[in-house]
């Protein structure tokens, strides 16, 4: 019975060990090997600085992610879809 008990107790220390190392590694988004490009193109004429108040109508929205040697990997058209949705697409 005491032999079960200390595996028990050892078992329950090494999975807190793992999850201690493994939750870091799993929180990280952007690496320093990928990026992404994000640009808006207005379909109206817009005054420098009012970029913010320009509807949602009137603008197209691309985000593009690379790797780190600028291949493209992910492209998102936001808002684009018939119902305003995003489109994804793979390369």
């Amino acid at each position: 019975m005491q032999r079960l008990i200390k595996t028990n107790t050892i078992m329950k220390t090494v999975i807190k060990i793992i999850v201690l190392f493994a939750f870091p590694l799993l929180s990280i988004g952007q690496t320093t090997t990928e990026n992404y490009i994000y640009t808006t193109t207005y379909t109206v004429p817009v005054d420098p600085g009012t970029e913010a108040t320009v509807a949602d109508d009137h603008k197209i929205e691309q985000i593009s992610y690379v790797d780190g040697l600028g291949r493209p990997k992910q492209a998102i058209a936001v808002r684009a879809g018939g119902d305003k949705q995003n489109i994804v697409s793979y390369q």
